[in-house]
């Protein structure tokens, strides 16, 4: 079964932090991010995308200098956008 047929019910969900960080992405970007966490419901785990150890669920997504924080519930039925940060080195809570 292809990837994208098996998350067909994947719901995306965005924290309120993340939508706030997404205002400090420069808008020459934004479209960019905004389209690869769209692109995140159809495949919630590219070959790009990195899992963190120590963090079950949660993988990054770099797009450029900024990256994309998400989490995806054991389920599999929940990706949720935790945040969309400048750089790489930032603590996962």
């Amino acid at each position: 079964m292809p990837v994208s047929e098996a998350f067909t019910n994947l719901e995306l969900a965005m924290t309120y932090s993340a939508f706030r960080e997404m205002e400090m992405v420069p808008s020459s970007l934004a479209d960019t991010v905004s389209q690869a966490i769209l692109d995140l419901a159809d495949d919630p785990q590219p070959e790009c995308a990195v899992m963190l150890e120590d963090a079950r669920g949660c993988y990054y997504l770099a797009v450029g200098d900024w990256y994309i924080l998400y989490h995806i519930t054991e389920d599999m039925d929940c990706l949720t956008i935790l945040g969309v940060l400048l750089g790489a080195q930032h603590t996962v809570h």
